[in-house]
């Protein structure tokens, strides 16, 4: 099953958003920052009730996002190597949201990802 043409329904949703991605790479005793900047798309709606039991506990009282998206968002990774790469952060309709969970349903065409808001 391929839902891609859910996704990309203006009707129910379908919107461009902004993805930051950080690197840093550890050199001389710091962390030295590389930035990248993609465009993306997907649907994108308010978190609901049932959604916040997904979320990490210690993000369940933000205000939150769940994008759908066939753009696949990074929680970041640190393997304790030189380098490590924060939670991606999303800039939709002027404000910015810090990626906390990832389901990978890329079998089906698409990523559920959810968001918290960076005041």
């Amino acid at each position: 099953m391929n839902i891609t043409s859910v996704l990309f329904d203006p009707e129910l949703g379908y919107t461009g958003f902004t993805v930051q991605r950080t690197t840093y790479r550890r050199q001389d005793g710091s962390s030295v920052p590389s930035n990248q900047t993609f465009s993306a798309a997907g649907t994108i709606h308010p978190g609901t009730s049932e959604m916040i039991q997904l979320l990490p506990e210690e993000e369940r009282y933000e205000e939150f996002i769940a994008i759908y998206t066939d753009f696949p968002l990074s929680l970041g990774e640190n393997d304790g190597g030189e380098t490590y790469t924060t939670p991606d952060r999303i800039t939709w309709q002027g404000k910015t949201w810090r990626v906390v969970k990832v389901r990978d349903w890329s079998a089906f065409n698409y990523y559920q990802c959810l968001a918290v808001r960076v005041m």
